[in-house]
Protein backbone atom coordinates (compact mmCIF):
# COMPACT_ATOMS: atom_id res chain seq x y z
CA UNK A 1 0.00 0.00 0.00
CA UNK A 2 0.61 3.63 -0.58
CA UNK A 3 0.96 6.30 2.26
CA UNK A 4 0.15 9.89 1.78
CA UNK A 5 2.48 12.32 2.99
CA UNK A 6 1.95 14.94 5.25
CA UNK A 7 4.85 16.68 3.63
CA UNK A 8 4.83 15.38 -0.13
CA UNK A 9 7.58 17.74 -1.72
CA UNK A 10 9.84 19.20 1.33
CA UNK A 11 12.79 18.13 3.44
CA UNK A 12 12.73 14.63 4.71
CA UNK A 13 11.83 14.03 8.29
CA UNK A 14 14.91 12.91 10.53
CA UNK A 15 14.03 9.28 10.28
CA UNK A 16 13.60 9.49 6.38
CA UNK A 17 17.24 10.92 5.92
CA UNK A 18 18.75 7.50 7.06
CA UNK A 19 18.81 5.22 4.46
CA UNK A 20 19.33 1.46 4.57
CA UNK A 21 20.90 -0.63 1.91
CA UNK A 22 18.50 -3.72 0.80
CA UNK A 23 18.10 -6.08 -1.54
CA UNK A 24 14.50 -8.14 -3.14
CA UNK A 25 14.64 -11.28 -1.47
CA UNK A 26 11.62 -12.92 -2.89
CA UNK A 27 7.93 -11.67 -4.55
CA UNK A 28 4.56 -13.47 -4.42
CA UNK A 29 1.36 -12.53 -5.32
CA UNK A 30 -0.80 -12.57 -2.07
CA UNK A 31 -4.31 -11.63 -3.80
CA UNK A 32 -5.09 -11.27 -7.61
CA UNK A 33 -4.23 -7.08 -6.34
CA UNK A 34 -1.68 -7.44 -4.10
CA UNK A 35 2.00 -8.38 -3.98
CA UNK A 36 4.63 -9.17 -1.02
CA UNK A 37 8.24 -8.28 -1.48
CA UNK A 38 10.57 -9.59 1.06
CA UNK A 39 13.60 -7.12 1.62
CA UNK A 40 17.17 -8.36 2.98
CA UNK A 41 19.96 -6.37 4.18
CA UNK A 42 22.35 -6.27 7.28
CA UNK A 43 21.25 -2.73 8.48
CA UNK A 44 18.05 -4.77 9.05
CA UNK A 45 19.63 -6.94 11.76
CA UNK A 46 20.80 -4.29 13.40
CA UNK A 47 17.27 -1.56 13.69
CA UNK A 48 15.14 -1.62 16.18
CA UNK A 49 11.77 -3.26 15.05
CA UNK A 50 8.95 -0.67 14.49
CA UNK A 51 5.40 -0.87 16.09
CA UNK A 52 2.75 -3.03 14.49
CA UNK A 53 1.37 -1.06 11.49
CA UNK A 54 4.84 0.91 10.61
CA UNK A 55 5.90 2.16 7.12
CA UNK A 56 8.88 2.85 4.84
CA UNK A 57 9.92 5.21 1.86
CA UNK A 58 11.16 3.22 -0.81
CA UNK A 59 13.35 4.36 -3.49
CA UNK A 60 11.49 2.79 -6.65
CA UNK A 61 13.61 2.34 -9.62
CA UNK A 62 12.10 3.63 -12.88
CA UNK A 63 13.63 2.47 -16.26
CA UNK A 64 15.56 5.64 -18.06
CA UNK A 65 14.81 7.64 -14.92
CA UNK A 66 16.34 8.51 -11.41
CA UNK A 67 14.07 6.51 -9.18
CA UNK A 68 10.82 8.13 -7.44
CA UNK A 69 10.00 7.76 -3.77
CA UNK A 70 7.36 5.75 -2.17
CA UNK A 71 5.76 4.44 0.78
CA UNK A 72 4.42 1.01 1.80
CA UNK A 73 3.52 -0.57 4.97
CA UNK A 74 5.43 -2.98 7.00
CA UNK A 75 3.54 -6.50 7.04
CA UNK A 76 6.21 -8.27 8.95
CA UNK A 77 9.72 -7.28 10.45
CA UNK A 78 12.58 -9.78 11.50
CA UNK A 79 16.00 -8.88 13.02
CA UNK A 80 16.85 -12.36 13.68
CA UNK A 81 16.75 -13.09 9.58
CA UNK A 82 17.55 -9.34 8.82
CA UNK A 83 14.63 -9.26 6.72
CA UNK A 84 11.49 -6.64 6.07
CA UNK A 85 8.15 -7.73 4.83
CA UNK A 86 5.92 -5.14 2.03
CA UNK A 87 2.53 -5.57 0.96
CA UNK A 88 1.80 -3.48 -2.24
CA UNK A 89 -1.43 -2.83 -3.87
CA UNK A 90 -1.49 -3.02 -7.61
CA UNK A 91 -3.52 -0.10 -8.45
CA UNK A 92 -5.72 0.57 -11.61
CA UNK A 93 -4.14 2.70 -13.70
CA UNK A 94 -0.92 1.72 -12.01
CA UNK A 95 2.02 4.42 -11.41
CA UNK A 96 5.66 3.60 -11.27
CA UNK A 97 5.07 1.61 -7.63
CA UNK A 98 2.56 -0.92 -9.00
CA UNK A 99 5.21 -1.45 -11.57
CA UNK A 100 8.18 -2.11 -9.65
CA UNK A 101 6.02 -4.35 -7.22
CA UNK A 102 4.58 -6.50 -9.92
CA UNK A 103 8.22 -6.84 -12.15
CA UNK A 104 10.75 -6.95 -9.09
CA UNK A 105 13.58 -9.11 -9.51
CA UNK A 106 14.88 -11.50 -7.16
CA UNK A 107 18.33 -9.75 -6.08
CA UNK A 108 17.53 -6.18 -6.85
CA UNK A 109 19.22 -3.79 -4.27
CA UNK A 110 16.95 -0.64 -3.08
CA UNK A 111 17.39 1.87 -1.04
CA UNK A 112 14.71 2.44 2.29
CA UNK A 113 14.03 4.49 5.06
CA UNK A 114 14.06 3.49 8.34
CA UNK A 115 10.42 1.94 9.58
CA UNK A 116 8.38 4.63 10.99
CA UNK A 117 5.24 5.06 12.42
CA UNK A 118 2.14 7.43 11.76
CA UNK A 119 -0.21 5.45 14.02
CA UNK A 120 0.12 3.06 16.55
CA UNK A 121 -2.19 0.81 19.09
CA UNK A 122 -3.13 2.46 22.25
CA UNK A 123 -2.53 -0.10 25.29
CA UNK A 124 -5.13 1.43 27.38
CA UNK A 125 -7.90 1.42 25.11
CA UNK A 126 -10.85 -0.36 26.37
CA UNK A 127 -11.21 -1.91 22.79
CA UNK A 128 -10.09 -1.62 19.35
CA UNK A 129 -11.80 -0.66 15.97
CA UNK A 130 -10.01 -1.25 12.77
CA UNK A 131 -11.23 0.34 9.76
CA UNK A 132 -9.93 0.59 5.56
CA UNK A 133 -9.97 -0.36 2.65
CA UNK A 134 -7.37 -2.60 0.96
CA UNK A 135 -4.86 -0.55 0.83
CA UNK A 136 -5.36 0.20 4.42
CA UNK A 137 -5.78 -3.59 5.91
CA UNK A 138 -1.86 -3.73 5.15
CA UNK A 139 -1.11 -2.11 8.38
CA UNK A 140 -4.29 -2.40 10.10
CA UNK A 141 -4.15 -6.45 10.22
CA UNK A 142 -0.54 -5.85 11.21
CA UNK A 143 -1.81 -4.57 14.35
CA UNK A 144 -4.84 -6.59 14.63
CA UNK A 145 -2.56 -9.66 15.15
CA UNK A 146 0.08 -7.72 17.77
CA UNK A 147 -2.66 -7.07 20.30
CA UNK A 148 -3.05 -9.63 22.91
CA UNK A 149 -5.79 -12.29 22.84
CA UNK A 150 -7.97 -10.51 25.63
CA UNK A 151 -7.99 -7.36 23.91
CA UNK A 152 -11.39 -6.67 22.32
CA UNK A 153 -11.32 -5.91 18.73
CA UNK A 154 -14.01 -4.63 16.05
CA UNK A 155 -13.92 -3.62 12.58
CA UNK A 156 -14.86 -3.80 8.95
CA UNK A 157 -12.36 -3.75 5.83
CA UNK A 158 -13.33 -3.46 2.26
CA UNK A 159 -12.24 -5.16 -1.16
CA UNK A 160 -13.13 -5.43 -4.72
CA UNK A 161 -14.05 -9.11 -3.86
CA UNK A 162 -13.58 -12.57 -1.50
CA UNK A 163 -10.30 -13.16 -3.72
CA UNK A 164 -9.11 -10.12 -2.69
CA UNK A 165 -9.24 -10.25 0.86
CA UNK A 166 -6.57 -10.40 3.35
CA UNK A 167 -6.61 -13.29 6.35
CA UNK A 168 -7.93 -11.91 9.64
CA UNK A 169 -6.20 -13.22 12.32
CA UNK A 170 -8.78 -16.01 14.21
CA UNK A 171 -11.20 -15.17 16.58
CA UNK A 172 -11.07 -11.10 15.75
CA UNK A 173 -14.54 -9.41 14.90
CA UNK A 174 -13.45 -8.00 11.61
CA UNK A 175 -15.44 -8.39 8.74
CA UNK A 176 -14.84 -7.91 5.28
CA UNK A 177 -17.30 -6.59 2.86
CA UNK A 178 -16.93 -6.06 -0.80
CA UNK A 179 -17.53 -3.09 -3.24
CA UNK A 180 -17.35 -4.71 -6.80
CA UNK A 181 -16.41 -2.74 -9.24
CA UNK A 182 -17.42 0.59 -7.34
CA UNK A 183 -15.16 2.93 -6.25
CA UNK A 184 -13.53 3.04 -3.30
CA UNK A 185 -13.64 6.80 -2.89
CA UNK A 186 -15.75 8.34 -0.41
CA UNK A 187 -17.13 4.54 -0.36
CA UNK A 188 -20.49 4.37 1.17
CA UNK A 189 -19.99 0.77 1.64
CA UNK A 190 -17.40 1.10 4.17
CA UNK A 191 -19.12 3.31 5.53
CA UNK A 192 -22.59 1.40 6.07
CA UNK A 193 -20.42 -1.69 7.08
CA UNK A 194 -19.25 1.05 10.00
CA UNK A 195 -22.67 2.16 10.89
CA UNK A 196 -23.95 -1.38 11.26
CA UNK A 197 -21.01 -2.32 13.82
CA UNK A 198 -22.33 -3.48 17.30
CA UNK A 199 -19.73 -1.29 19.73
CA UNK A 200 -20.35 -0.84 23.64
CA UNK A 201 -21.56 2.16 24.60
CA UNK A 202 -18.52 3.92 25.92
CA UNK A 203 -15.98 4.99 23.11
CA UNK A 204 -13.02 2.84 22.48
CA UNK A 205 -10.05 3.67 19.87
CA UNK A 206 -10.61 3.41 16.11
CA UNK A 207 -7.60 2.79 13.84
CA UNK A 208 -8.98 4.55 10.22
CA UNK A 209 -7.12 3.95 7.00
CA UNK A 210 -7.22 4.31 3.17
CA UNK A 211 -8.45 6.65 0.79
CA UNK A 212 -8.26 10.40 2.00
CA UNK A 213 -12.62 10.70 1.49
CA UNK A 214 -13.56 7.52 2.75
CA UNK A 215 -10.97 8.49 6.02
CA UNK A 216 -12.88 11.40 6.69
CA UNK A 217 -16.66 10.25 6.63
CA UNK A 218 -15.99 7.75 8.77
CA UNK A 219 -13.77 9.87 11.84
CA UNK A 220 -16.79 12.20 11.18
CA UNK A 221 -19.75 9.45 11.84
CA UNK A 222 -17.87 8.42 14.97
CA UNK A 223 -17.53 11.84 16.27
CA UNK A 224 -20.92 13.49 15.23
CA UNK A 225 -22.75 10.38 15.27
CA UNK A 226 -21.23 8.19 18.01
CA UNK A 227 -20.28 11.24 20.03
CA UNK A 228 -16.52 9.80 20.50
CA UNK A 229 -13.61 12.45 21.43
CA UNK A 230 -11.61 13.12 17.68
CA UNK A 231 -8.61 11.96 19.61
CA UNK A 232 -10.23 8.60 19.75
CA UNK A 233 -9.58 8.23 16.29
CA UNK A 234 -6.66 7.80 14.49
CA UNK A 235 -6.43 8.35 10.76
CA UNK A 236 -3.69 7.32 8.37
CA UNK A 237 -4.00 8.54 4.68
CA UNK A 238 -3.06 6.49 1.99
CA UNK A 239 -4.10 8.06 -1.39
CA UNK A 240 -6.10 10.54 -2.70
CA UNK A 241 -7.95 10.05 -5.99
CA UNK A 242 -6.33 11.86 -9.15
CA UNK A 243 -3.03 11.68 -7.09
CA UNK A 244 -0.31 10.00 -7.44
CA UNK A 245 3.25 9.37 -5.18
CA UNK A 246 2.11 11.34 -2.51
CA UNK A 247 4.59 9.82 -0.50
Amino acid sequence: MSLRSDNPYGRPRRYESRQLDVRVDDRVAVTPRMWELRLRGPALGMVRAAKAGAHVRVEVPVANSAPVSRTYSVWAQDAATASLVLRVVDHVPGGPGSRWAASASIGQRLRISLPHNKISLEPTAPYHVFVGEETGAVPLLAMVAALPRAAPVFGALETVDAESELAVPSGRAVEWVHRGAASAVNSPVLLRAVRQLELPDRPGVAYVAGESATCRAVARYLVNERGWPRAAVRRQTHWTSGQYGLL
